[in-house]
């Protein structure tokens, strides 16, 4: 069973790979590649984000979060209004923005669905389990990303 678990992992990260660079218009009239579209979601479900907490949220640093908001403020799926401190910036979704948000979460509802599925069926102790074997896989592509 672990070896089966191993190798359904390795799928999912080639699978993941090679789905990873296609750009899709998620809706729109411009094309998003996926670190654009995942900025957008992430920016979509808090409402308003800061680059500090993107770059937290996300698990990429400051300076790519500026880029892709760059990109995105030329593709117009973007605002950036002045915060309440000193060099702060809110980042917030234009309609265009918020028609790519909803066209990404459209595209995720059947994997939800059936994550929401098999959660509910699963007790306390097995949650956790899951959880920490998702933890450990994270860790290690963060090491293997740093090592390179």
């Amino acid at each position: 069973m672990e070896n089966e678990m191993l190798q359904a992992g390795m799928r999912i990260i080639n699978h993941y790979n090679s789905f990873a660079n296609r750009a899709r218009s998620y809706g729109t009239d411009v094309t998003l590649y996926p670190s654009e579209i995942h900025l957008i979601d992430a920016i979509g479900l808090d409402g308003n984000m800061t680059t500090t907490r993107l770059a937290a949220t996300l698990g990429i640093t400051k300076g790519g979060i500026s880029q892709t908001v760059a990109k995105l403020t030329k593709k117009e799926l973007i605002t950036k209004s002045e915060g309440d401190g000193i060099n702060e910036v809110y980042i917030s979704l234009s309609d265009k923005g918020k028609k790519a948000f909803l066209g990404h979460q459209k595209m995720h509802e059947p994997l939800i669905t059936k994550i929401s599925r098999l959660n509910e069926e699963m007790d306390d102790k097995t949650k956790t389990a899951v959880f920490k074997m998702i933890n450990a896989i994270d860790e290690e592509l963060m090491r293997l990303e740093n090592e390179i």
